[in-house]
């Protein structure tokens, strides 16, 4: 059966890239990279040849084997999440050609930050985010995860900034007011996994295979928080194998950085709210460390399938937080995460079609139904599998997985198959279609214990009946603790419990969002007004989805704040990534703001 991707034109029948050679120059001034990039196919190709492309200006198509000379080509109508098709017309059986392209000031995976939006506030700073569909605007593409390819990369930026990318690094060329940056990635990538930063930029290493980049204002405070990155590495490989992708290092982003972390190989990128000096979100470095097995090895084949990047990945790091740091902190972790996948299908609503594993995604921007489901309700199912024949079993199976479909990309149904092919005792004991197939979450969902849990749930229970916690009742509780008792308070307290509670966690001087906003959420339902002006800080200091979507719905939905919900978005959007700034829109729109 033809092999088709609903978020890409590319039509793999005519051939997949394998390779591609790039000069880059980037350019603050008109926030553009123009380009060029030599195309290596997998087959001659004769006839047409589609390219994603969204936003991106093509300055010229021409052959390179054979023969050079020009090809004809045209961009079809824009389609409002597809972007355009490029159609390069009358092929003359070629594997090489050249693409001479420039993108879009408004590029929809890039963002360019003025000196001020960046920590030492003198240099200008440029990020990418290609993930989910959003490669197409920076390069023209077969912008589907089933499509992977090596590169090399020649990018020149202006003295003294310079630049990284998912790749080796392999020379740094000076010239007077230009920097020129060489790379070579060797291991073959899909294009949401295509990375580049440009700014001011330091290192400092970590380990023998990881190091962290970020800018001289931040560098200490990133090596500090991420100092145990490199056992990190060495107890995932126990579990899944070898790490197969040389060096494992990390970018310290500025704080419009839209995710908690993107694992771009060679280079994951990491939001600045992970560094809050007590290491208690390092588990983000170890999700994203896990991605190097479950996802960037192992892909999915279509975003339709992305519960089999992140379910399994999920399931990956609880895994290695077990061995880090115990199984009652790696469940209680699972109980925080669960409760907010439960929270975002009652958003959807439990009986929609994303709050299934793997339903038509057809005209649906992934943007759109991104959320923490495939996270957990992938990683409860995976979960159920090794319940069903235990770790002994279950361990050698996914090492026999990651070996099987390494460097390639994988349907859901493909993964069954798999499954019932090499595991069928396991396949047996589970509700397979009810857990892809149907939307909620099914009753059999692995039970998550811990004794930190308990805790919290006796704390929960003097506060329900009438009695304020005391400072001794908290003594030594984890972060962790102190989140999950925030977000298990009513949507509405007293105005006063909520100044009680900002006293009794230390909520004035925290560094902690994960706190900060489970608080003002409740805060804002609960009248007090007060905290707006913290509320206000957080959205015009961090560009994080995770800590933005919440506070602008908890403004929209309660009276005395939803009409300073738009003000407060017009006045923070220029500083949003341009992902993060549509998904706030919708929640206004939605609204009827």
């Amino acid at each position: 059966m033809t092999f088709s991707d609903p978020h890409s034109y590319a039509d793999v029948e005519q051939g997949r890239t394998r390779h591609i050679d790039f000069t880059l120059a980037v350019d603050f001034a008109q926030k553009t990279i123009r380009g060029t990039a030599t195309y290596t196919i997998d087959r001659p190709v004769t006839g047409s040849f589609f390219l994603d492309t969204r936003d991106v200006k093509i300055e010229g198509v021409r052959g390179v084997s054979g023969e050079a000379s020009d090809i004809a080509w045209e961009l079809d109508a824009v389609d409002q999440v597809m972007g355009q098709r490029l159609h390069l017309k009358d092929m003359p059986g070629l594997t090489h050609f050249t693409i001479n392209f420039k993108t879009a000031p408004g590029a929809s995976a890039l963002q360019w930050l003025d000196p001020a939006q960046t920590a030492g506030g003198r240099h200008p700073y440029l990020f990418s985010q290609c993930q989910a569909i959003h490669g197409r605007s920076v390069f023209p593409c077969q912008d589907s995860p089933s499509v992977r390819f090596t590169y090399t990369a020649a990018v020149t930026v202006p003295a003294p900034l310079n630049a990284v990318m998912s790749a080796a690094r392999t020379a740094v060329d000076q010239d007077g007011t230009t920097t020129t940056c060489r790379f070579e990635m060797p291991q073959a990538i899909p294009s949401y996994l295509f990375a580049i930063a440009v700014g001011n930029l330091t290192h400092r290493d970590l380990g023998e295979r990881s190091r962290i980049y970020a800018e001289p204002e931040t560098i200490d405070d990133g090596a500090r928080e991420f100092a145990g990155t490199e056992k990190m590495i060495t107890e995932a490989e126990k579990l899944f194998g070898p790490y197969i992708w040389d060096r494992f290092d990390m970018l310290l982003m500025p704080p419009s950085f839209p995710y908690g972390g993107m694992e771009n190989p060679r280079l994951t990128f990491l939001t600045p709210t992970l560094v809050v000096g007590d290491r208690s979100m390092v588990n983000v470095v170890v999700h994203e460390l896990a991605h190097s097995w479950t996802g960037n090895l192992v892909t999915n084949a279509t975003w339709e399938d992305f519960w089999l990047n992140e379910g399994w990945t999920v399931y990956a790091e609880r895994r290695i937080l077990e061995i880090l740091e115990g199984q009652d902190y790696a469940q209680l972790k699972g109980v925080l995460r669960r409760n907010s996948m439960l929270e975002d299908m009652k958003l959807f609503g439990f009986d929609s079609d994303p709050t299934k594993l793997n339903y038509s995604q057809k005209g649906i921007d992934p943007d759109e139904v991104f959320s923490t489901i495939p996270y957990e309700k992938g990683a409860a199912f995976i979960t159920l599998f090794e319940q069903a024949v235990g770790r002994d079993v279950f361990d050698p199976f996914i090492r026999q997985y990651i070996e099987t479909f390494k460097f390639q990309s994988l349907t859901t149904k493909g993964f069954v198959a798999f499954l019932e092919k090499e595991l069928p005792a396991a396949a047996a004991k589970v509700n397979i279609d009810q857990w892809l197939y149907e939307p909620g979450f099914p009753d059999d969902a692995p039970h998550l214990e811990s004794t930190l849990l308990q805790d919290v749930d006796a704390l929960v229970a003097v506060f329900d009946a009438g009695r304020k916690p005391m400072p001794e009742n908290v003594q030594g509780w984890k972060p962790e603790q102190i989140e999950l008792f925030l977000k298990k308070l009513p949507e509405k307290i007293p105005a006063e419990d909520c100044r009680a509670f900002q006293e009794l966690f230390g909520l004035k001087e925290s560094r902690n969002n994960n706190h900060l906003v489970a608080y003002y959420c409740t805060a804002i339902r609960s009248g007090c007004e007060e905290a707006l002006a913290g509320v206000e800080k957080i959205l015009s200091t961090v560009g994080r989805m995770l800590y933005l979507k919440p506070l602008y719905r908890a403004l929209v939905e309660t009276e005395w704040s939803k009409p300073k919900a738009r003000t407060l978005f017009e006045h923070n959007r220029a500083a949003y990534h341009p992902i993060a700034a549509g998904g706030i829109e919708r929640i206004l729109k939605e609204a009827g703001l």
